[in-house]
């Protein structure tokens, strides 16, 4: 190692930077996600609908995030990642402070697109950041932390988002969310060592081959199982993104509760085991890969197939089947249960789906592959899942009344299913094209020195 090179090499400093990725990705995902509990007062404030709803939760941040992903993944290839991940948590974080002013359905929609540019700077840099960080055989925990801030984002947008708003109202909600950004910006750019190029291989990547970004696409999409893992990952988010934008509403309308309270039990029975999911799907996927390294979608296709019985049983359960707890407090609601189960099991497919990505890119191509796997699951599956689950919820609302949210969510889980064959059919070839990624490696190594 250099001088001039920092040592990310120690435990202590890795586990300070999962610390820093679960702070940096919570943030990121309160204020992607924070609109969902606050729904029906914004709606109300407005005068919207459920379908314009949909276009504010789904394709307002996705397709500037899609616009803006790959352009900042190759100025991360290229340039300082800490550096670039702190200029976007300050983006990000005044569109979101600046969203509580907004009068009309308009400045809403250039709001959410403004924190759409903003967070597409984030995972494909800490992804390359953590790949260059953490050794190989630590990559699918290590990157797992990556959901794990996002999923504990989710859970403080809902819980903290909804009494924010019985309290104080929605627009103050959108101040509490954003302004702790700018406060992490600097922490990130000022404590967080930026790890040389290949470091956790023990190689020096900083002189090798740096290709445009079609050769970086052309190498990737040539992977059989790279090109599956893409479309098992937007059937996945999909449903996942429908789920989390329209599942406060569902739990408000069928329960009739407050954000409060809605936001406080979605947090209980969603993001916090899904917490659990996202380590255990890693901690498996490490294991496992010494064996068989189709672990990488085997572990993510029996976890989404083994969630969706739960996730229905949730969706469907008579919501007049409550466990009293005693000592005063609110009857429980028995489906609330199949929640806590779909949750762990449908959150142990993204540290592996992550690691696999990483392991299949060559070095200099690391946050660049990151975005188009980023790509094209925002640009498909969240962009579509909550506009989706908008429009059937309208299309239903006649016949369904308020259980109009019940059946968009219940078709859409079919996502799962097809997400899981995908997986299916990359098991195929993942094997010798991670053996074919590892050569390309070697190749551009040679040719370097």
């Amino acid at each position: 190692m250099s001088a001039t090179t920092p040592d990310v090499s120690s435990k202590a400093y890795r586990r300070y930077l999962y610390a820093v990725i679960v702070g940096v990705m919570m943030l990121n995902t309160v204020d992607r996600q924070v609109v969902s509990i606050l729904v029906d007062p914004i709606r109300t404030d407005l005068g919207l609908d459920d379908a314009q709803m949909g276009w504010i939760l789904g394709p307002s941040f996705t397709l500037i995030y899609a616009a803006s992903v790959l352009p900042l993944a190759r100025w991360a290839d290229r340039g300082v990642r800490r550096n670039i991940i702190a200029l976007g948590l300050s983006v990000w974080s005044v569109f979101t402070l600046s969203t509580a002013f907004v009068q009309g359905y308009v400045q809403l929609f250039l709001m959410r697109m403004g924190v759409g540019v903003g967070e597409a700077s984030a995972s494909p840099a800490i992804q390359s950041l953590v790949a260059d960080t953490v050794p190989p055989e630590e990559r699918a925990q290590g990157l797992s932390f990556i959901s794990v801030g996002a999923v504990l984002g989710i859970a403080v947008g809902m819980a903290g988002g909804g009494w924010v708003n019985e309290l104080w109202g929605w627009r103050v909600a959108f101040l509490i969310a954003g302004a702790p950004g700018l406060l992490m910006a600097l922490v990130v750019r000022f404590t967080v060592r930026e790890p040389a190029r290949g470091q956790s291989e023990g190689r020096d990547a900083t002189t090798e081959r740096r290709g445009s970004l079609a050769d970086d696409a052309r190498y990737l999409l040539a992977l059989p199982a790279m090109r599956w893992v893409i479309v098992a990952h937007a059937f996945a988010l999909l449903y996942s993104s429908g789920k989390i934008a329209w599942e406060p509403s569902f739990i408000i309308r069928t329960y009739e509760m407050g954000t409060g309270a809605a936001g406080t039990w979605y947090f209980l029975t969603t993001p916090l085991p899904s917490v659990f999911g996202l380590w255990l799907g890693g901690w498996l996927c490490d294991r496992w890969i010494t064996r068989d390294e189709r672990a990488y979608v085997w572990v993510p296709a029996l976890s989404l197939v083994a969630s969706l019985p739960f996730m229905l049983l949730f969706l469907l359960w008579p919501e007049d089947h409550r466990i009293d707890l005693g000592g005063g407090l609110p009857l429980f609601p028995v489906a609330f249960l199949w929640s806590v189960a779909s949750s762990i099991l449908g959150g142990m497919h993204s540290a592996p789906f992550l690691s696999l990505v990483q392991g299949l890119a060559r070095i200099r191509m690391r946050a660049s592959a990151a975005a188009i796997f980023s790509l094209t699951g925002t640009g498909v599956g969240s962009a579509l899942g909550p506009l989706v689950v908008g429009y059937l919820s309208r299309f239903f609302a006649e016949a369904y009344g308020d259980d109009s949210v019940r059946w968009g969510l219940v078709w859409l889980s079919l996502g799962f299913v097809l997400s899981a064959i995908a997986c299916v059919f990359a098991a195929r070839t993942v094997r010798d094209d991670l053996s074919r990624a590892r050569a390309a490696q070697e190749a551009d190594a040679r040719t370097a020195a």
